[in-house]
């Protein structure tokens, strides 16, 4: 039986308008519905992320923009033009159908292989446990053709690696996809429209990705999985998948469901490729560079990198490409003052296990973007809070020390001190409580820089000395505890003087 799930007229992408009101639409009617829709909101933050791509590259093919001029236009309209991208859909119809019998939607059949459960399409079900999946490769899942779409884009975009199939008696293994791993950056508007038109980086540009005559998005291509290491050029990297996929649609009671895939590895981007939603930091080991991007970390929040998202005059940074596509908007083409926001999406993976998704909203002025004066400042606020943060972890290891020792000759076993420090829980305190804090300082340092710097520095003695208060109530109220406590408290003091300069 012939099945078909178009993603042009079918409703699979979860949408949240501006009034607040959730709903379905399909891909043709979210690009015309974009500036009455607040943004995509998927199950996970990899799904919603994984939309974003195929909904720019039908843009960037449509529209360019080959120019600022011709993107301050589509700006300034306020809405896609439909007539133009429906020209282009009604060109491309086909491949936009989830189970076409010969070009499925970002999909290819491959018949080495046997069709597997869902539960393995984004990760290899022994690196997923109980925080992805509480079902068993026997039970599997049975998921609606909507359902299956956004894990397909999910597999396709964020898929880690991981053991694969035995094809001619030789075990082929899977690498990460495009975006597996690390942070990936989007800007962010208050409505989707003008999140999408703020990702419309001028196409085509050799800047953003080297171009070829042979650019086009996977569903254009005779074969998406032609041999190569490096995409033709930016359209073919936002559509980019490593992995052949095929999903085996069925009748169920229910209607139409996907229990199967068959997921084969095929291509696989080279390392060398910079990505241009990635941060990247150039460096040198042993003669050889490298450019490694950033990633999530559980003992360090995202916003501690900030500074690494604008120019670096000490390393050679490669920010992601929308926010020097920003800053080539301001003035001109974007008003200095319009809010703009950068979005961060990603996930962390021991090895193939995925610890978590995340997705992360952050402020980023438009004044602050080519300001030496004021990127000098980000970056100095940050290093100031880590040099707090190592006074902090001295004046803990004081209070520690003097808890354990008890009067005692010697100092007592580091790893019973770093024990005692870890349980008072001291720096995750102090840099929790900074984070807020610090977005208030990017918001006010373009209105009085003197004052945001001011209010910077009271924010760090606060929050240090808070921490460090928090620590001596936790080790109690004896007379070695009394002791560390007014000692650490005393060098605490001091070295905020010295590093705040009367800031504060």
């Amino acid at each position: 039986m012939k099945h078909s799930f178009s993603l042009l007229n079918q409703c699979w992408i979860p949408v949240i308008t501006t009034e607040d009101e959730f709903c379905e639409l399909s891909l043709r009617d979210m690009l015309a519905e974009a500036p009455r829709l607040r943004e995509i909101a998927c199950d996970t933050a990899i799904q919603s992320a994984a939309i974003l791509p195929v909904a720019l590259a039908i843009l960037h093919r449509v529209f360019g923009p080959p120019d600022l001029g011709t993107w301050r236009s589509l700006w300034q309209a306020r809405a896609f033009d439909m007539a133009k991208i429906d020209e282009y859909l009604d060109r491309w119809r086909e491949r936009f159908d989830l189970f076409h019998e010969d070009r499925p939607f970002m999909q290819m059949p491959d018949a080495r292989v046997d069709p597997k459960s869902l539960i393995h399409l984004v990760h290899p079900m022994g690196n997923t446990g109980t925080l992805f999946s509480h079902v068993t490769d026997g039970a599997g899942v049975a998921l609606s053709p909507a359902e299956a779409a956004r894990l397909l884009l999910a597999a396709c975009y964020f898929r880690t690696a991981g053991l694969g199939p035995s094809i001619d008696k030789r075990r082929v293994n899977f690498k990460d996809s495009a975006f597996a791993r690390g942070v990936i950056f989007w800007a962010h508007g208050d409505t989707l429209f003008q999140t999408l038109l703020l990702n419309l980086l001028q196409y085509p540009d050799d800047q953003t990705m080297r171009h070829t005559g042979r650019d086009a998005p996977a569903w254009e291509m005779n074969d998406p999985f032609e041999r190569r290491e490096t995409p033709f050029g930016y359209l073919d990297y936002l559509t980019w998948s490593n992995n052949r996929v095929h999903l085996i649609p069925e009748e169920s009671a229910d209607g139409v469901v996907v229990r199967k895939a068959v997921l084969v590895p095929a291509i696989n981007m080279s390392s060398d490729v910079r990505s241009p939603q990635r941060r990247h930091v150039q460096r040198e080991k042993k003669g050889e560079i490298s450019s490694p991007f950033l990633y999530f970390n559980t003992d360090k929040a995202l916003w501690r990198d900030y500074d690494s998202l604008l120019k670096s005059e000490t390393r050679v940074t490669f920010p992601p490409a929308v926010v020097e596509w920003l800053a080539d908007l301001k003035g001109g083409y974007l008003e200095e003052k319009h809010p703009v926001q950068l979005m961060a999406t990603g996930m962390l993976a021991d090895q193939a296990k995925p610890v978590f998704y995340r997705q992360e909203i952050m402020p980023l002025p438009l004044t602050l973007l080519r300001n030496e004066d004021f990127e000098h400042a980000v970056r100095g606020s940050l290093a100031l809070a880590e040099e707090v943060a190592v006074k902090l972890r001295i004046a803990l290891n004081m209070l520690a020390e003097q808890v354990l020792q008890r009067g005692a000759a010697g100092k007592p076993d580091n790893k019973d001190r770093n024990s005692l420090v870890k349980q008072w829980n001291a720096r995750e305190r102090y840099w929790s409580a900074l984070e807020p804090q610090f977005w208030c300082f990017i918001e006010s340092l373009v209105i009085d820089s003197d004052a945001a710097t001011h209010d910077w520095a009271a924010d760090l003695r606060e929050q240090a000395l808070g921490a460090l208060q928090h620590a001596a109530t936790l080790a109690g109220e004896g007379p070695w505890a009394l002791r560390g406590e007014i000692d650490a408290d005393s060098y605490l003091r001091f070295q905020l003087n010295e590093l705040l300069n009367g800031e504060a």
